[in-house]
């Protein structure tokens, strides 16, 4: 563990937390969506963000009549969204505490939902591409977040206590796994909706860097 840090690894959600990458979602979710007649409602967005590719497909097919089948609409969604993953934005304060932690020699790990292509297109926007870089993405594991497996697995690839570790996230689906993992979870500034019992702020995080990372 870094002398002055309270964590033995920070694990990193990516869509909304490091990569301002949920519009994009949105779109490609609208225009696969509407290339077969559906058109989605306004608050979409609000009912899947954080979820995983298979809730959310399982909602467009029940509520909304989408006639895709799984593989189909990840052929036609992963292969939208890959071709304008490097117009994501990264989100600057994060991504900035990202190379902060790696600086101090922090373990850190990335943490999705999403699909693993997804997942490699947004490291690669990212510029966070290394040798020897964790990430755990929906094809590694049985169930996704909400469930506490993303994370787990994310800690015993890094060696570490799922309690020692801090997690990073903006949905309330992410936190809620973290938590179940029984991660210290910290909420970005722009993370949706109050924030869960026993989250905090990701200032509380930024106030236990050593003094000499955090002026």
């Amino acid at each position: 563990m870094t002398e002055g840090f309270p964590h033995a690894a920070v694990l990193w959600d990516i869509d909304g937390t490091l990569a301002d990458s949920e519009p994009l979602h949105l779109e490609t979710f609208r225009r696969v969506a509407a290339s077969v007649g559906v058109t989605l409602p306004e608050d979409f967005h609000e009912r899947t963000v954080g979820r995983s590719e298979e809730m959310s497909l399982g909602l467009l097919q029940s509520d909304y009549g989408l006639p895709l089948g799984m593989a189909e609409w990840t052929k036609r969604r992963f292969a939208d969204y890959i071709s304008h993953a490097p117009e994501i934005p990264a989100i600057p304060e994060t991504l900035a505490l990202w190379h902060r932690l790696a600086a101090l020699g922090v373990a850190q790990a990335l943490v999705s939902n999403s699909d693993r292509m997804i997942v490699a297109a947004n490291i690669a926007t990212l510029g966070l591409e290394r040798p020897g870089l964790v990430s755990v993405t929906r094809n590694d594991v049985v169930q996704g977040k909400p469930a506490p497996e993303p994370y787990l697995r994310a800690a015993l690839l890094l060696g570490v206590a799922p309690e020692a570790c801090a997690v990073v996230e903006d949905s309330a689906t992410g936190m809620r796994a973290g938590l179940a993992a029984g991660a210290t979870v910290y909420a970005v500034p722009h993370a949706e909706g109050d924030l869960l019992e026993g989250v905090r702020p990701l200032a509380d995080l930024l106030a236990r860097l050593p003094e000499d990372q955090t002026a």
